[in-house]
């Protein structure tokens, strides 16, 4: 198990687990659950035991109950969905915006601050408009999950308590936006153009653009053409050059595509901040244990404007979700976009 699962398993526990999943193997699903709440029992420092109880409930069809467990997991480990291995256990778990709102206590947006009324989130939208009481804007980047780690709705409490406009994206070509987004253009150039007109339609004079994992690639890229004030990113894969399969095996297809389709100079993003007079603030978030996402910010230290944010104890992708648990986002937000 990686070590932000939890404690790891003790020998003692090796036994019990192998019984477990014996009795799963011949389908014997009530006494593997029962095994993993002794294990959850004998070894309650170790998130992996709940989220093994929250799978067997879901394989039982015992909804209801799984539910109710994950959530109740999700509260004692917040933490634990950036983690990749206890995610896959619970494929089927409820993600929804409440629970995931339950996860972040007390430090998501209440109903008695918020400005603006928030987004509701059309999932099959590639293009929504909230519009805030400033004259500031702020273009959102879903990454290729098509949210920011938690669903968009919720992120969107923390722009309604700046009382900020925002505009949220979603690139169903799966080219990180670097091909424009369909609703607002054929390619880059034309996105880019209309989203100049939507900016102006809003009244902002001041914009911010911000994207996680893939989005962030949005975010500088468009920030950069924007005029953006700030460009903030969160575990974002921005060293886009040939040689980045040395180091980076994730998502093969989709980078070897981008790359292939996209001229160099366009993805060349700390040769397009060296190449700027006045270039924006890029504010960089990720896990400060997590080896490729902390390698990809470390290829823009020291650009015109960069600063890196590692986020301590992380190991795993979700470094938005795992400052919003922390209780850093709204903070963050407000020290780069500014307070209502």
């Amino acid at each position: 198990m990686p070590a932000s699962s939890g404690e790891a398993d003790s020998p003692q526990s090796v036994p019990m687990l192998h019984q477990a999943l014996q009795a799963e193997e011949a389908g014997d699903l009530e006494g593997a659950l029962r095994d993993f709440r002794h294990l959850e029992a004998f070894q309650p420092d170790n998130p992996r035991w709940a989220f093994e109880t929250v799978r067997l409930l879901l394989k039982l069809g015992r909804q209801d109950e799984a539910a109710a467990a994950f959530r109740a997991a999700s509260v004692r480990w917040p933490r634990a969905m950036s983690d990749e291995h206890l995610r896959s256990l619970v494929p089927g778990a409820d993600l929804s915006f409440e629970n995931t709102r339950l996860a972040l206590a007390e430090h998501c947006p209440p109903d008695s601050a918020l400005k603006r009324p928030v987004l509701v989130d059309d999932e099959a939208a590639e293009v929504q408009v909230a519009r805030g009481g400033r004259d500031v804007v702020v273009v959102v980047f879903a990454g290729l999950a098509d949210r920011l780690v938690m669903p968009l709705g919720l992120f969107d409490r923390y722009l309604a308590a700046l009382d900020v406009s925002a505009i949220y994206l979603r690139d169903r070509r799966r080219m990180a936006y670097l091909h424009g987004v369909r609703g607002l253009g054929r390619d880059y150039d034309e996105t880019l153009a209309n989203l100049k007109q939507r900016i102006a339609q809003l009244g902002a004079r001041e914009i911010h653009t911000l994207g996680n994992s893939a989005g962030g690639i949005g975010a500088l890229a468009y920030g950069l053409d924007l005029g953006a004030k700030s460009i903030l990113g969160f575990a974002t894969p921005c060293y886009l050059k040939d040689d980045a399969d040395d180091w980076d095996p994730r998502a093969p297809v989709f980078a070897q595509r981008l790359r292939s389709l996209t001229p160099p100079e366009q993805r060349d993003f700390r040769a397009r901040l060296e190449a700027m007079a006045n270039p924006p603030k890029v504010e960089l978030w990720f896990g400060a244990d997590a080896a490729d996402d902390r390698r990809h910010a470390e290829t823009l230290a020291g650009a015109p404007g960069v600063r890196l944010h590692p986020v301590a104890g992380m190991e795993g992708h979700g470094a938005l979700f795992a400052l919003a648990q922390e209780g850093g986002l709204g903070p963050a937000l407000e020290a780069h976009i500014g307070a209502a």
